[in-house]
């Protein structure tokens, strides 16, 4: 696709054209859920300007009134009777599903002429089909959400050790097409990270969504290194100004002689002071860069206060130029906290997919806030001590794994992990049912290395990538290791952007080692026991869904193997720990 509409159509992805009109659609199908009186009791005020829209409905900030807010036991905090009522737009119940079918025909059109493999297309439609519809159902995502909020309340757990806080369902004022929660205050990491990359001299006109899905194309692919040349550029240039950064990112772009040489000089980079070192460079030169400005702002600011008799001394000028540059400081603490809420994403989504089993699979910057030190404390943190920095929102494309499934996955990241041979590796994802054309054992390592692994500078050759590809592709690739790998890649993108390589395998393996752990203890209960058990009601259920659930997976399972499962499944259902609902 040329670069002009991809450029064009990346810009859907945050930005929808256009929201409903409140008057018309918006409030007519509150008050059809609610009655035109109740919604008048139920709300003091609705924001009729949405703080958010996509193409299946739009979100407005409103405000409870104090007897309901009391009731519903949201906070004793007098902020928190906001909350944010999300809407479902009227017709999106059959725009959806029409839109969906039209994309089918298309793929079957380039299927028809040898555009696209047909069983891979088959397989890519259905998922995109299944993530699509989902986000349809309401009633599913607030179960997503109070599960996962109850889960952040453990003070053991991710959540409450980074500070990363998720709304509180509003239960009372939920509908299969209106979901209310409570409002987190902040801007989203996506406006926090433009700002850091600009900080760090990256363009970002394209949009911060652009640069990560860039960045993640990069570790998978490597179709050119643009981005990683841009960032060595940007602190071999530390000193220049932001218009130099940005006509020179721009004179990069336009002269295809020089772009030609982009992934030779990264890959050169990169073999020679390694790729972390060039990453550390970028964001050090920087802060360096920002703690210097600062320090000129306050000698500025201190001369010419007015108190200060040298207050005349300073020029106009320079007093608008510190007036221009106050947040150089902050700017440079949020560079080295980036790092920090790098890590409380990525531990906070292992504990989703390796302890809760459920996991929110669209993890982008738009679906993440930063809470500033001078908001509220956010509802769900357990202890006033701990002031809340992260917020995690929107949990339409969920994803739910049995048992198996955790212990398959996490056996296969452990095994990258560790470092383990060609051959264990392989094996483990084997074990996941992948299929490839020729099996190859050393195609099946290097996929899962650069799926898990950290980057390394043969991933900026573009030869170690088409040699790869030429020596196996693959045929079938399972829908839950698919779920987990883009959650990974989104995670690990937005960080690449923001200057700092992390292994998904190191960021996830203490949660991974959890699962395999729990799985070890449920597999040694011995073959009478699970034929004993089996007559159990709440067994036969699991059997049941499991059976309509993986009916081509059935038909190679014996009975016992499929009694197993499904007592692992009641097990860990069992073993979960139940959160009360009430804040500690």
């Amino acid at each position: 696709v040329p670069d002009e509409y991809r450029n064009l159509f990346k810009t859907l992805q945050s930005n929808v054209p256009g929201h409903e009109d409140f008057d018309s659609i918006i409030l007519p199908a509150l008050e059809e859920q609610f009655g035109a009186l109740v919604l008048q009791e139920l709300f003091e005020s609705i924001d009729p300007i949405p703080c958010g829209a996509a193409s299946i409905g739009q979100a407005h900030k409103a405000t409870i009134r104090r007897t309901l807010h009391e009731n519903d036991d949201i906070t004793t905090s007098d902020s928190s009777q906001t909350v944010i009522i999300k809407v479902q737009y009227p017709d999106a119940h059959w725009q959806v599903p029409a839109d969906i079918s039209c994309v089918g025909q298309f793929l079957q059109m380039c299927v028809y002429f040898d555009v696209v493999d047909e069983s891979s297309a088959t397989l890519s439609f259905k998922e995109f089909s299944r993530q699509f519809l989902a986000e349809l159902d309401y009633d599913k995502e607030r179960d997503n959400l109070d599960a996962i909020y109850q889960s952040s309340l453990d003070p053991n757990g991710p959540y409450q050790k980074y500070g990363v806080v998720v709304p509180k369902v509003v239960p009372d004022l939920c509908s299969p097409t209106i979901l209310t929660m409570t409002y987190l205050p902040g801007p989203k990491l996506e406006e926090e990270a433009h700002r850091q990359l600009q900080a760090l001299g990256i363009d970002t006109k394209k949009g911060l969504k652009s640069v990560v899905s860039d960045a993640t194309k990069n570790l998978e692919t490597n179709a050119d290194a643009t981005t990683i040349a841009n960032t060595h550029n940007s602190a071999a240039t530390a000193d220049t100004t932001e218009k130099e950064v940005g006509d020179l990112s721009h004179d990069m772009k336009t002269n295809t002689s020089r772009k030609s040489l982009l992934p030779r000089i990264a890959k050169f980079i990169g073999n020679t002071i390694g790729f972390d070192s060039m990453l550390w460079a970028v964001r050090f030169a920087r802060q360096i860069m920002l703690w210097s400005t600062a320090a000129a702002v306050n000698s500025i600011d201190a001369v010419s206060a007015d108190y200060m008799p040298t207050r005349s001394l300073v020029p106009q000028s320079a007093k608008n130029w510190a007036r221009d540059h106050q947040t150089a400081s902050l700017q440079a603490r949020r560079i080295a906290q980036t790092q920090t809420w790098i890590k409380a994403l990525f531990e906070t989504h292992g504990h989703q997919i390796f302890e809760l089993a459920l996991f929110n699979a669209d993890p982008h910057p738009g679906n993440i806030l930063v809470i500033d030190d001078t908001d509220v404390d956010a509802p769900s943190m357990a202890s006033s001590e701990k002031k809340a920095e992260l917020g995690l929102i929107d949990f339409g494309q969920c994803k739910r794994l049995t048992p198996d499934e955790q212990y398959r996955i996490a056996t296969l990241l452990l095994n990258v992990a560790k470092n383990a041979s060609d051959d264990e590796i392989a094996r483990s994802f084997r074990d996941m049912g992948i299929k490839t054309k020729n099996d190859s054992t050393e195609f099946l390592a290097n996929f899962a290395r650069l799926m898990f692994g950290p980057l390394q500078s043969y991933h900026l050759d573009h030869d170690w990538h088409k040699n790869m590809h030429k020596q196996d592709a693959v045929t079938y690739f399972p829908n839950e290791l698919s779920m987990v790998y883009r959650t990974s890649m989104l995670l690990r993108g937005l960080a690449v952007s923001l200057q700092w390589n992390v292994s998904v395998g190191d960021m996830w393996k203490e949660y991974a080692q959890k699962a395999v752990d729990k799985h070890a203890v449920t597999s040694t209960i011995p073959a009478e026991t699970v034929q004993a058990m089996i007559a159990d009601a709440e067994i036969q259920n699991k059997i049941d869904d499991l059976a309509e659930t993986k009916p081509t997976e059935q038909s190679s399972l014996t009975a016992a193997a499929l009694a197993r499962r499904a007592t692992r499944a009641v097990i860990h259902d069992i073993a979960s720990p139940k959160k009360d609902t009430k804040l500690l």
